[in-house]
């Protein structure tokens, strides 16, 4: 109650500094009250904390092994993305905090020089391959934000654990990495943060969710909704993902799927060890969907950014400014490939559908007669409906206790009003 009264207030002071939408009780995208954090919404105890660069560290995601990771649940925003064998990694941004232990600290990939653009921030990794080291010598900006590699200790350490590999003890101090950043003349002078949005009033519109999973090609990551505590509950792999650091599930205010393309870059060395002689390069210029998911709804819409001087903003489908629920935020961003990733929504109310005619239909793995076979359903069967690709001719539906696959629209018994309201949880470019 508390929180909310404050919060109240802080809404009230903005008539006289920051943007606030009287109607819909909207702060931001482009300035904000005194004391509120541009990253969450929320007011921070101390203002001094919001007058510095944020601090993006890159996190290790991948062997299972390294969860549970350190710092996720106290960092403003998490980027999850994809590397080159199919798992995932991510990149923590801290404004309103600073951890003594962050974890375990990883290699850098190229979206990281972007986040570090829109974000305004100083970037900590663990080494890099040398062709995304050569990008890093070639970017003046980026060489002025670069704090780390893999040293000194303190403020980034090694934390041996049994059957950990080494590369994956590394933990950083954030506030030791502010000051080393001074010690190594970066560029630590502030600037202003600015395009999200937040309400604490959810949007009109928007679908009921339980649930979302994000399917990458080699991981599966599941996020169910929990009314009690208004955030987002995140699995992987079928086992619920901890932060060690607070000791409580992973959790979220937002979930934003956020699509965009990915450009193989074949500049790794041929010495590098990891997999796929790649890398991905992911420019956040122009503009791409988005699925926002804030108490218990999802709401589809569009990112924008026009130059790599902007920031990154968001918009309803009618164009209107898109807020998000006062918090922390967790993205997972995606790669606009023909099959380059797969999206399950658990419907609070989905409708079902029953197959017709006289014989059996085949269930495929994608919307399409080139996917493979997985089974077949016969005449009277019933599914739940939780998806369709963009001209509605294949549909996603739920088998119970065998995950989701994909039907001929055309063999099913379903309205179109029904279908018109589902989800296109396939890539935009896959036709």
């Amino acid at each position: 109650m508390a929180y909310r009264y404050l919060l109240v207030v802080v809404l009230l002071l903005a008539l006289v500094g920051g943007t606030v939408s009287a109607q819909q009780n909207i702060i931001g995208p482009d300035t904000y009250p005194p004391g509120i954090n541009p990253l969450t919404g929320l007011p921070v105890s101390n203002p001094d904390l919001l007058n510095r660069r944020p601090l993006i560290i890159k996190i290790s995601n991948s062997p299972a092994s390294v969860r549970p990771q350190s710092g996720l649940n106290e960092a403003d925003m998490v980027w999850e993305h994809l590397l080159s064998g199919g798992v995932t990694r991510f990149s923590a941004i801290f404004l309103s905090t600073d951890l003594d232990h962050i974890g375990p600290v990883r290699s850098a990939r190229l979206v990281d020089f972007e986040l570090t653009r829109v974000y305004h921030g100083l970037f900590t990794y663990s080494g890099m391959a040398q062709g995304t080291l050569d990008v890093l010598r070639g970017d003046a900006l980026m060489a002025s934000r670069v704090v780390g590699g893999s040293g000194p200790c303190p403020p980034l350490c090694r934390f041996p654990k049994d059957g950990v590999a080494l590369e994956h003890t590394l933990y950083a101090d954030a506030a030791g990495l502010r000051e080393l950043a001074v010690t190594l003349g970066r560029d630590v002078t502030p600037e202003p943060i600015y395009g999200m949005a937040f309400s604490e009033t959810p949007p009109d519109g928007g679908v009921a969710a339980d649930g979302i999973t994000i399917d990458y090609r080699e991981t599966s990551v599941n996020w169910t909704y929990d009314p009690a505590s208004g955030h987002w509950f995140r699995s992987q792999d079928g086992e619920p993902h901890f932060d060690a650091y607070s000791n409580t599930r992973v959790n979220a205010a937002n979930v934003l799927v956020l699509e965009e393309d990915h450009t193989e870059q074949p500049f790794v060395s041929d010495q590098y060890w990891g997999p796929g002689n790649f890398a991905f390069s992911v420019n956040f210029i122009g503009s791409g969907r988005i699925f926002l998911f804030r108490d218990g709804r999802y709401y589809e819409g569009e990112w924008r950014r026009a130059t790599r001087d902007d920031p990154l903003t968001y918009y309803d489908l009618d164009g209107n400014v898109l807020p998000f629920k006062p918090g922390n935020t967790f993205v997972n961003l995606v790669p606009r490939w023909v099959d380059g990733y797969q999206l399950t929504f658990q419907l609070s109310n989905a409708p079902t559908a029953a197959v017709t005619g006289t014989v059996g239909v085949n269930m495929r793995k994608g919307p399409g007669t080139a996917y493979r076979e997985l089974d077949v359903a016969y005449p009277g069967d019933t599914f739940e409906v939780v998806g369709r690709n963009w001209n509605s001719e294949w549909l996603q539906v739920e088998r119970e206790g065998d995950g989701m696959v994909w039907m001929r629209r055309d063999m099913l018994d379903i309205s179109d009003e029904a279908v018109a309201m589902l989800p296109i949880p396939r890539p935009t470019n896959e036709r």
